[in-house]
């Protein structure tokens, strides 16, 4: 095992002992709050897609004088894909009472705003049709990045975090088809299987943005879906935050800036796997330009 690998299973293992002592945290709460009914949905999702800038423009949003915390300020809740075992009384109950927003409302001279952001949402084969079901007039925030850069990055994140013990991205890339054959089939036809190689080892197929939005926009009515790259994002910082806050809701704050958050590693892959991986995404890609009225940037000639 590489020094890398090493430091990622430790990694995985530090994070772990959080995660459980921050989900009995969260239990306990959610346990209090579901005694309260009056908890509307959210106002706000950011879907997807995963290392795209989700946790930075959470972040940003999250500086918003109107934006309200989650229970024990938690950004992802993950309901509609890996806790959909549970109900929607644990869903609501991560989210403000109506009483605590109309408080905050007051003391900020706004229309209070809770959403949650969820990155495997977008990607779940089931998760934009639950989506529907529960939440149908929700904001629904996607974010896209160059879909090789993306799989680089994720394949890195996985490493780093001990999830994936093939540190070799090509070798990663060549198991990927065997390690998710038949999961989509069992993730629809049971709400409570969970798959851990679909979460984290899909580095292609989560670029397949065409395919992913297509099945959104099924579920979803395109107003309530407001679908931006990372690309433009970070180059136009400011104008592409004050128009997400407006799509959400919120009166828009000049003030916040956009920071990174959760960046990989600097890598270079070798230029026969950056175009093997332009080669997957090429049709793919092509669809996306007929389906979101957006400049792509990575499709630029």
């Amino acid at each position: 095992m590489s020094k890398v690998n090493q430091k990622g299973v430790a990694t995985s293992v530090i994070r772990a002992v959080r995660r459980n002592v921050r989900n009995v945290a969260l239990e306990s709460s959610i346990a209090v709050r579901k005694r309260q009914s009056d908890r509307p949905p959210p106002d706000f999702v950011i879907a997807g897609a995963q290392r795209c800038g989700t946790t930075s423009l959470f972040r940003a949003l999250a500086k918003h004088p109107a934006m309200m915390p989650n229970a024990i300020n938690a950004k992802g809740v993950h309901y509609f894909d890996t806790s959909y075992h549970k109900n929607m009384e644990w869903y609501s109950a991560h989210f403000p009472s109506q009483a605590e927003r109309d408080r905050h409302a007051d003391k900020v001279g706004q229309r209070a705003i809770a959403g949650e952001a969820s990155p495997y949402y977008l990607y779940h084969p089931a998760g934009a049709e639950r989506m529907a079901k529960a939440i149908p007039n929700t904001k629904i925030v996607v974010l896209l990045r160059n879909p090789v850069k993306r799989a680089i990055s994720h394949h890195l994140h996985m490493v780093w975090e001990g999830h994936e013990p093939v540190e070799d991205v090509d070798k990663a890339l060549d198991l990927e088809s065997t390690r998710l054959a038949g999961i989509e089939e069992r993730l629809l036809a049971d709400p409570t299987f969970v798959s851990r190689p679909h979460q984290h080892f899909s580095y292609m197929a989560r670029g397949h943005y065409a395919q992913q939005l297509e099945r959104l926009f099924e579920h979803i009515d395109r107003k309530n879906v407001l679908v931006m790259t990372a690309e433009q994002m970070i180059g136009d910082s400011q104008n592409s935050l004050s128009a997400i806050q407006t799509f959400i809701g919120f009166e828009p704050d000049p003030s916040i800036k956009l920071e990174k958050r959760n960046a990989s590693s600097k890598f270079e892959p070798r230029p026969e796997t950056i175009q093997r991986l332009a080669d997957e995404f090429a049709e793919s890609d092509k669809r996306l330009k007929d389906i979101v009225d957006i400049e792509i940037p990575w499709l630029k000639s």
